[in-house]
């Protein structure tokens, strides 16, 4: 009897795996290179601060900041307080990309600034700053001193050349012990004074037993029953 005989099972083409294969590793390939092209260019941008910061055209002395000055302040000295108290140099880089960071901090330190809008620089170099101040509401003296100082909304303690001369005057407050300017009195009585002089102007205000006594302009007297 004849044997029967078996086909060879068709061999499969190797080509198009092949070619899928190839086209997976191009597209590999190329994404690598443009994830390293990125990362470069991120690297340069950050260095690029520090790359161009001792050129002399991006130098600004730190008295040359544009910005607003404080109720009785020329800017120049309000400059130098703020750079004394944040310990920056002379000069600054308007390239530097932590320029913002570092001036909101050291604007921040000064007891007249309540908030920093914003740090800019303009295509010229310039550089400004908006700010926003304190604002004096009640003024008080402290110990033997025959000055009184001032107070704001908040019960922060400002500066010696804040001006008390049209502020109502609290009478007899609490001496907390080593208040400088910028820290919040401690004391309540003097928040709910500052609370009761913006809701009733007036001349003299004064914590008794029962409350409080406010004196108005024309003289006359209100009286505030307190728990």
């Amino acid at each position: 009897m004849a044997k029967p005989k078996f086909k060879k099972p068709p061999t499969r083409s190797t080509g198009a795996g092949w070619h899928l294969l190839k086209t997976a590793a191009k597209s590999l390939f190329a994404l690598a290179l443009a994830f390293g092209v990125l990362a470069g260019l991120v690297g340069l941008g950050k260095r690029a601060g520090t790359d161009v910061a001792p050129n002399a055209r991006y130098t600004v002395a730190f008295a040359d900041i544009e910005t607003s000055s404080p109720l009785g302040q020329d800017r120049k000295t309000f400059l130098t307080e703020v750079r004394f108290l944040s310990d920056l140099p002379e000069t600054l880089q308007s390239v530097d990309p932590k320029l913002a960071e570092h001036l909101k901090a050291a604007f921040d330190k000064h007891p007249w600034v309540l908030g920093v809008d914003e740090v800019a620089v303009a295509p010229n170099g310039q550089i400004r700053v908006g700010l926003k101040f304190r604002e004096p509401v009640l003024a008080m003296r402290i110990g033997g001193d025959p000055n009184p100082r001032a107070i704001d909304r908040h019960g922060v303690l400002l500066p010696t050349n804040a001006p008390t001369a049209k502020l109502p005057v609290l009478i007899n407050p609490r001496l907390p012990i080593g208040i400088s300017a910028g820290q919040k009195w401690p004391d309540p009585d003097v928040q709910r004074a500052v609370e009761l002089v913006l809701l009733y102007p007036c001349q003299n205000i004064e914590r008794v037993l029962l409350g409080w006594v406010i004196t108005q302009a024309d003289g006359r007297v209100r009286r505030i029953i307190a728990p």
